[in-house]
This record gives structure tokens, C-alpha cells and sequence, in this order.
């Protein structure tokens, strides 16, 4: 096994990840971090196939590289079947295309208030201004969330991502904001300040109050990245969002390009069970396996030119959703407000133009811009 002494998780790395990912996957299969103990995945086949294989590489000792992040008990990603089934399946009950179905025009109306908004004040922040507002709308109002407070969820959410990296001062953070997520939980469903009806009263209902919790951290943050990317994206490739205009068909595959370039979340981890083979390589039991998401993502093996943005690509075998048992229980969801924003989008806007540099935020766990300020130039 080929090791490596880069740091994934300095500052430099973290703003601009892709060369380095470029790096570990020229240097083999599987990959040894020596500053964190770690097994790397940075290609595409291994990820594909370690996320299919939850028995060999669990996620029932947590899937965070340090301490702080494997200690939060068990989750609906921090677990195995069965155990892992019984946190799933009332999100699944509620995410369902099926269950989404009524929920349709409402995202939309959504979407077209948010993309008259933009469109009307010509330049603004893909993220603070239409991403970031635009998700934090659709999932509280999915789950009948009071509207004092709202605001603050983003950005305690993005803090506490960072629980998942190695160990200091950025996963201590987060242990505050994680904690302050489960208390307000707490706090709204004591009150008894959720609307009732709504996909957060059905949960209290079905004696699930803390399943909240995935609707409130990943459930928004996630769809914010996937989203200010994309207006990022077809920006600095209006050619691309040109086509998307005059193809509407395209719009879904668009969004699975969007996520292959910039997966939202760029690793978690597994822990290996047994000994086991990976392409060629030994792994030994309880060994640390890195899933590189958002490496394998844009491997040239799976992918030519795969730093390309092309809306035409087949990109539905991208990672970014993950596979397997921990595939994305919210992936429904966030192709819907996906899907229902570029199209209101595609019908005001005749292009996007960038009006300064985006700048990429620096977390442990996610990736996407802190800042994308674009211009609309309306249709």
C-alpha cells in the first residue's frame, strides 16, 4: 500500500481539494494517511464497492476520523442493519416520491418565489441569498417548524459537520453547534410549536422527536452546497446553462453532473470488520477506511476529462448520494427542490454572469461555496 503524508483537512486543502484527490489517485487503489491512520479510497471502483459492502466496512463505530466525531452514539449513518433500519425507516415512510408527491407545488411555488427574487436584484449570493434561504424554506416547512429561529439552523449545521474530521479546535466547535441542534429539537417538540399535520408532528407521533434532527442538519446544508454550486457552475459555463434552457429534459442530469464535480459531502468513514482484499491491496480488521466521495467522483477512470462540466454527460453513477443501505434517504427530496429551482430558474434567466471570485468554504466534512456572488441577466 502506497502512504502518503498530505493533511486532507488543512485549510489549503479543504478550499481546493481536487489536486490533491488527483494526486492520491494516481498513487494506487488504496492509500495510507500517515498523519491520521488512515486507509484512503480515492478511486472510483473501491468507493462503488465498499459502500455496497456494509458488513466489511461498517458504520456502527461511527464514520468520522477522530474521536469526537465516532463518539455521538448511534445514528441513522452512524449504524448497521438491523439497527440502522429501524432510525431509516420513518424518513424513508416520509421521503419517499410517493410521499413527496403532495408536496410538489408547494416546492415549486418555492422555487419560482425565490428565483423572482434574484432575478429582480440582478447581482446576489448564490448561497445567502437563493440556496441557502430557498432549502431552509422547503425542509421547515416540510416539517411545520415555528418561524423564529429558522435562520439559525444553516449555520449551526454547517459547524457541526465538522465533527467528522480528525480531532481539534474545528470538531470542538462543532460539539457546541451539534448540541445546540438536539436542544432546540428538544425545545420544539416540548412546545408543542410544531404545526400539526406536518412531517415533523408525524414523527413525535410515531414517538421519533430526535429523527428531526436528520431533516435539520444534513437534511438542509447538503441541498445548499448542491444548489450554490450549481448556480456557480453555469456562471462560468454559460454554454452549458444555454443548453439546459432550450432542453428542460436536461435539467436532472444536469443535477447529477453538478454533485459528480462538487459531491456535497467529500468523505466519511468505515471501519473494516475482517480481514479483507482490496484491489490487491490487505486490509486488516479494524482498520479506519477513508470513503472519497468526492474524489471518486471525478476519477478518469470512470470519467473522462472529469473536471469537465458537461449537462450531457451520463454522471447517474456519480457517489454523491452514497450507495447501499446509507444511500441518501433524503435523495427524493433534494432532487425535487433541485429539479423544481433550475427550472424556475431556467424560465426568468437568460444567463448567469460571475461578479466576483467564488470563494470555497473550509470544512471537514462538506464542500461547497461560502460565497458565489453572481449576476442574473433576466430572460
Amino acid at each position: 500500500m502506497p502512504s502518503s503524508g498530505l493533511d486532507l483537512w488543512s485549510d489549503a486543502v479543504l478550499a481546493d481539494p481536487y489536486p490533491t484527490f488527483a494526486a492520491l489517485r494516481a498513487a494506487g487503489p488504496v492509500v495510507w494517511l500517515e498523519r491520521h491512520g488512515l486507509a484512503a479510497l480515492p478511486r472510483y471502483d473501491e468507493v462503488h464497492a465498499t459502500l455496497a459492502d456494509w458488513r466489511r466496512f461498517s458504520s456502527a463505530r461511527g464514520v468520522g476520523v477522530g474521536e469526537l466525531g465516532n463518539g455521538l452514539g448511534e445514528s441513522v449513518i452512524a449504524s448497521d442493519p438491523p439497527v440502522h433500519s429501524a432510525y431509516r425507516k420513518p424518513l424513508a415512510e416520509q421521503l419517499s416520491i410517493s410521499a413527496l408527491t403532495s408536496d410538489v407545488s408547494e416546492i415549486e411555488a418555492s422555487a419560482r418565489r425565490f428565483a423572482e427574487v434574484v432575478t429582480r436584484c440582478g447581482s446576489f449570493d448564490a448561497v445567502a441569498d437563493l440556496a441557502r434561504p430557498y432549502s431552509l424554506t422547503v425542509v421547515a416547512d416540510l416539517l411545520g417548524l415555528p418561524e423564529s429561529g429558522r435562520e439559525d439552523y444553516p449555520g449551526l449545521a454547517d459547524r457541526a459537520f465538522n465533527i467528522f474530521g480528525p480531532d481539534g479546535p474545528r470538531p470542538l466547535d462543532a460539539m457546541g453547534a451539534f448540541g445546540e441542534i438536539v436542544q432546540r429539537a428538544l425545545d420544539v417538540t416540548e412546545s408543542g410549536a410544531l404545526v400539526p399535520g406536518r412531517r415533523g408532528d408525524g414523527l413525535c407521533r410515531m414517538g421519533r422527536p430526535f429523527t428531526l434532527i436528520s431533516y435539520l442538519w444534513p437534511g438542509i446544508d447538503t441541498t445548499v452546497n448542491a444548489l450554490s454550486s450549481a448556480v456557480a457552475l453555469f456562471a462560468h459555463h454559460p454554454d452549458q446553462w444555454e443548453a439546459v434552457r432550450a432542453d428542460r429534459s436536461l435539467i436532472p442530469g444536469a443535477f447529477q453532473e453538478v454533485l459528480r464535480l462538487h459531491a456535497p459531502v467529500h468523505f466519511f468513514t468505515r471501519w473494516v470488520t475482517e480481514d479483507v482484499d482490496v484491489s490487491g491491496v490487505r486490509l486488516d480488521a479494524g482498520t479506519r477506511v477513508l470513503v472519497m466521495y468526492g474524489s471518486a467522483n471525478r476519477d478518469e477512470r470512470r470519467y473522462p476529462d472529469p473536471d469537465r462540466f458537461d449537462v450531457r454527460r451520463d454522471a447517474g453513477g456519480q457517489l454523491a448520494f452514497g450507495r447501499g443501505v446509507h444511500l441518501c434517504v433524503g435523495i427524493n427530496l433534494a432532487r425535487l427542490e433541485a429539479n423544481a429551482l433550475l427550472s424556475a430558474l431556467a424560465d426568468r434567466v437568460a444567463r448567469f454572469e460571475p461578479a466576483g471570485d467564488v470563494r470555497w468554504q473550509v470544512n471537514n466534512t462538506l464542500h461547497g461555496p461560502a460565497e458565489a456572488p453572481v449576476r442574473a441577466i433576466p430572460a
